[in-house]
């Protein structure tokens, strides 16, 4: 399914002179003009330090969203971010203009549900806080995620249940037919099997698409399943 109602398509970038330091040092950012967001649901995976977080980071920043979670509306700020990157790239939009737009971070969630606690959110019947950590994100999910909206989720499976994952990913659906673009970074491989999703690898070198199947996420969860006994002999006598 081509994503004929998405916002943003690409991100165009043009390297300072002086790009030596983090993060214009990491190697996948000869990749970035590469990407390109044709599907409602893009998956960035990869293992922790190949930049999926600053790559998510820069998308908030060209789609004009907090970058520590939250939409344009949020201004709080707990930690100084660089914007460098930011301003060496441009977005490269569809000609929509979406209705709503939200970045999720988990690594900064606490304080995003914080904050709308502090401004008085009227979307929410009671405080974020007061649910567990899966709890409140499906509340966000579900009563501030609308259609024709574009989203950004930082490993949104952080304290979810494999069947809240699968709930999650029924909304997702929902939302997507209603003309909303998600661009997800994520571990888990339960989230990858959406229908028709665009899923992106990250390594050290390099950022490339990838079919589910020849993900090494995919293949390294499918060997301790069917290759448990072994699997965990082989990394204890290690």
């Amino acid at each position: 399914m081509t994503n004929r109602n998405g916002y943003l398509q690409r991100v165009m970038y043009d390297p300072p002179i002086e790009c030596g330091d983090f993060p214009f040092n990491l190697s996948i950012l000869s990749d970035l003009d590469q990407l390109v967001f044709d599907q409602p649901i893009t998956f960035f995976i990869g293992e922790n330090g190949t930049g999926k977080s600053t790559i998510m980071e820069l998308l908030a920043g060209l789609m004009e969203m907090n970058l520590e979670g939250g939409s344009r509306n949020q201004i709080f700020s707990t930690y100084e971010e660089g914007s460098g990157l930011i301003e060496a790239c441009r977005p490269v939009r569809y000609p929509n203009h979406p209705r709503s737009n939200y970045f999720y971070r988990a690594e900064s969630f606490y304080n995003l549900m914080t904050n709308l606690e502090e401004t008085g959110s009227p979307v929410f019947d009671q405080s974020l806080h007061e649910y567990s950590r899966g709890e409140s994100f499906y509340e966000l999910l579900s009563k501030r995620f609308f259609g024709n909206g574009f989203y950004l989720l930082d490993e949104p499976e952080t304290g979810l249940s494999l069947s809240t994952q699968l709930k999650v990913m029924v909304l997702l659906k929902e939302l997507t037919e209603k003309n909303a673009q998600f661009i997800i970074a994520t571990h888990s491989p339960i989230l990858l099997f959406f229908p028709e999703a665009k899923i992106y690898e990250f390594t050290e070198e390099s950022i490339r698409e990838s079919k589910l199947e020849d993900t090494k996420l995919y293949q390294e969860w499918a060997m301790i399943f069917e290759r448990k006994d072994y699997f965990f002999e082989k990394l204890f006598s290690e």
